[in-house]
């Protein structure tokens, strides 16, 4: 009897220590890690307000310099762009006042196979001219995030004219407008291997499919709040990363830029912003 009470006691203090520290050590060790660009994709860009390591600023919160947070190329701050503090879901954004931009000091690896997609977190205060961007690169056969309009935001992907990506078309416009002072989340396809070019916004296409002609440059400059020349954007920028790589596992499938689209939504306090039927619109995306 005295064995079969020792055992039991044994057994019983062991489910409590089990309970009290295996459990949880269980549970953080089979908890798994959110999707991020640094883990789950190779950028070639990546600048993000909320990660003040990796700019500074002067005693008039003015960005001086900046680094890649992806550590693929070097950019250069044209202009005083200003850090607001704690802007959005308390993070850090930065405000433009339309005679500013940030861009490349270097060509930045762009396209691979012709493949590539960007995405970012933006907003427009006030548009003076079509050409304005979210974002755009200079080269030969290139891009550019453009407003298409004069006070406001119809926008459109602008081909480059004659250097066209998709052959007899100038641009793919969206189809639908974006509101001043609204954060949206505007993510770019050039999907090579797919034979497609579209755009989305919010987690949902909005515009047509085009098909891939040409590809694109390979390395060139970019070029954010800026279009390939010299009209600048008024808005604010909270985050933007592109890759040179297919959108997904191949063919049509987008599931990386689903995946961003939903890391950024989460990060910066969007989920009400992405479409119903977004893969993420409840749980940030994981490994």
């Amino acid at each position: 009897m005295s064995r079969l009470f020792l055992f039991l006691l044994i057994t019983s203090h062991f489910s409590t220590f089990a309970q009290t520290y295996l459990a949880p050590f269980i549970g953080v060790h089979n908890k798994k890690s959110l999707w991020s660009p640094s883990l789950n994709i190779n950028p070639g860009s990546w600048l993000d307000a909320s990660d003040d390591s990796n700019y500074s600023v002067n005693g008039s919160q003015e960005i001086t310099s900046i680094t890649d947070k992806s550590g693929s190329t070097t950019f250069t701050v044209d202009g005083s762009p200003v850090v607001e503090q704690n802007n959005l879901n308390n993070l850090n954004t930065f405000l433009f006042d339309g005679n500013e931009s940030i861009i490349s000091a270097s060509n930045v690896s762009w396209s691979n196979n012709g493949n590539h997609w960007a995405v970012g977190v933006f907003q427009w205060i006030t548009v003076d001219d079509s050409k304005d961007s979210f974002f755009s690169a200079d080269g030969t056969r290139t891009y550019a995030v453009s407003s298409a309009s004069v006070g406001s935001w119809d926008g459109e992907i602008d081909y480059d004219g004659s250097n066209s990506i998709s052959t007899g078309k100038a641009k793919n416009d969206f189809t639908v407008s974006i509101s001043a002072n609204t954060w949206v989340i505007i993510s770019i396809v050039f999907n090579k291997s797919g034979n497609q070019i579209f755009g989305r916004i919010n987690g949902i296409r909005r515009t047509g499919i085009d098909p891939y002609s040409v590809s694109m440059d390979a390395v060139t400059d970019l070029r954010l709040m800026r279009q390939r020349s010299n009209k600048k954007l008024k808005g604010r920028m909270a985050e933007f990363f592109h890759t040179a790589d297919i959108p997904g596992t191949g063919g049509t499938d987008i599931s990386d830029v689903e995946k961003a689209e939903g890391y950024l939504a989460h990060k910066w306090g969007l989920t009400s912003i992405l479409d119903v039927n977004h893969p993420y619109k409840t749980s940030a995306p994981s490994n």
